[in-house]
C-alpha cells in the first residue's frame, strides 16, 4: 500500500510525497491506531478479537523518529491493563513473527488473553532463513554434510589416508573434488535446514510448547469462539462477584481458582472428568446461586471481620464506631434494618454476659455497650 503525504499549503516548495508500505508490517501511523483502538475498547469494557498477521514493526530511521517504539510499548501497556477476555487468533496462512509477537504475546496479560492459531498458520519471533543464519550456519552444515553424504566420507577418507604418501597434485585434487562436493550439496542442506527450522513454526508446534492454547480450524473458528467468549464473560462476571465479596484483596488468577475448585466440588461434576472444560455444565452451575451462595457469604463475613480487626486496631476508630453503626442503619432498608438490629442486640448481649460473669469491663465491651444503648433507643 501506498501512504500519501499532502504538500504543505504554508511552505511553497513542499510537494506531496508517496511512501510505500509492506503488508503484514506496523508502522507509526497504524501502530497508534491500534495502541488507540485497544485503549478505547478496554474503557468501552468489551471483549477483544486480535486477527494477528503481521511479521513485524517497520524499523527505518524515519520510522524511528515518528514514534514507532512508543507506539510499540503503548500497545504492550493497553494489553497488560486490559481487564475484558483478549482471544488472539493467528488465521488460515497467517503469520505471527519480529515484534508483532512480542507485543501480543499472551504472557503480558495471562489473566485475560488466550491465544490460538489455525493449523495453517505459523509464528515464531525469527523468520526461519533468519534462524538457520544462527543455528544453522555455513560450518554446521559442512560439518552436517560430513556426516551424511556418502561420497564426501569417501573422499575425505581417501584424502586421509594419501595424505602423507601421495604426491602434492593427488591432494590438491581430492581437496577440490571435496570443495566441489560441498558446493553442489549446498543449496540443498540450506533448503532442508530453512524446512527444518520451518517445522518448528508450525501451529501444532506451538501448542505443542503452550505457546498457544489451542488449534483451532478456520471452518470451526466462528463456533468455537463464540462458545469460548460467552464462557469467559460468564467466568468473569463471577471472578467480580467473588472479588467483591472478598474485599478485592483477592487476585484475579485466585479468585479464578476458587470459582474452579467450588464448580469440581459441586454435585453437577460429580462422577465426570474434565467437567472444568464443560461449558454447559458450568453455564447450568453457575445460573444457579444456591450452589455458591454459602461460599459468597463466607468470603463477606472474612471480609467484615477484616474490616472490624482493622478498627479494633485503632482506639480512635472504635471510639467512632457507634456513631458510624447508627450511620449506617440509617441507610439500611426499614425491613432489613430490624432484623440487623435484633441480631445485634443479641450478639451485644451474650457479650456483656459472659464478660459480667468473668468480672471484666474491657474497654471493647464499653464500646458496644454504648452502641448497644444507641441501637435501643
Amino acid at each position: 500500500m501506498m501512504q500519501v503525504i499532502p504538500a504543505d499549503p504554508g511552505q511553497l516548495d513542499s510537494h506531496e510525497r508517496v511512501v510505500p508500505q509492506a503488508g503484514q508490517v506496523w508502522f507509526p501511523d497504524s501502530a497508534t491506531k491500534t495502541a488507540q483502538a485497544l485503549m478505547d475498547f478496554n474503557r468501552e469494557e468489551l471483549p477483544l478479537f486480535i486477527l494477528a498477521n503481521w511479521r513485524g514493526f517497520s524499523g527505518g530511521q524515519r520510522d524511528l523518529f515518528e514514534g514507532i517504539l512508543q507506539a510499540g510499548s503503548t500497545i504492550v501497556e493497553n494489553l497488560r491493563t486490559y481487564k475484558q477476555p483478549v482471544f488472539i487468533y493467528i488465521p488460515m496462512m497467517g503469520e505471527l513473527r519480529g515484534g508483532a509477537w512480542v507485543v501480543v504475546d499472551s504472557k503480558i496479560n495471562s489473566d485475560h488473553i488466550e491465544m490460538y492459531a489455525e493449523r495453517t498458520a505459523k509464528g515464531n519471533v525469527l523468520e526461519p532463513e533468519g534462524m538457520i543464519e544462527i543455528k544453522f550456519r555455513t560450518r554446521e552444515l559442512l560439518e552436517c554434510m560430513g556426516r551424511l553424504d556418502q561420497q564426501l566420507i569417501n573422499l575425505k577418507a581417501k584424502l586421509h589416508t594419501v595424505k602423507s604418501t601421495a604426491t602434492h597434485a593427488i591432494v590438491e585434487d581430492l581437496q577440490r573434488q571435496i570443495k566441489s562436493r560441498e558446493k553442489q550439496l549446498l543449496p540443498l542442506y540450506t533448503q532442508i535446514a530453512t524446512k527444518f527450522a520451518e517445522l518448528h513454526d508450525t501451529s501444532f508446534r506451538m501448542a505443542a510448547k503452550g505457546v498457544v492454547r489451542e488449534v483451532v480450524e478456520w471452518s470451526n473458528s466462528r463456533s468455537f469462539f463464540y462458545k469460548r467468549l460467552r464462557r469467559r464473560v460468564v467466568e468473569d462476571s463471577l471472578v467480580k462477584t467473588v472479588r467483591d465479596a472478598a474485599g478485592y484483596q483477592l487476585s484475579y488468577k485466585s479468585a479464578r481458582e476458587m470459582i474452579k475448585k467450588w464448580f469440581l466440588d459441586s454435585e453437577i461434576t460429580r462422577g465426570k472428568e474434565n467437567s472444568w472444560m464443560d461449558d454447559e455444565a458450568f453455564f447450568t452451575w453457575k445460573d444457579d446461586s444456591r450452589n455458591y451462595g454459602e461460599n459468597l457469604q463466607e468470603l463477606r463475613v472474612q471480609k467484615m471481620m477484616l474490616q472490624l480487626s482493622n478498627i479494633g486496631d485503632s482506639t480512635m476508630d472504635l471510639r467512632a464506631l457507634p456513631q458510624g453503626l447508627s450511620a449506617l442503619l440509617k441507610k439500611v432498608d426499614p425491613s432489613i434494618r430490624e432484623q440487623l438490629i435484633d441480631e445485634l442486640k443479641q450478639f451485644l448481649a451474650a457479650r456483656l454476659l459472659v464478660e459480667t460473669r468473668g468480672n471484666c469491663n474491657s474497654f471493647f465491651t464499653e464500646i458496644f455497650s454504648s452502641a448497644l444503648g444507641n441501637l435501643m433507643i
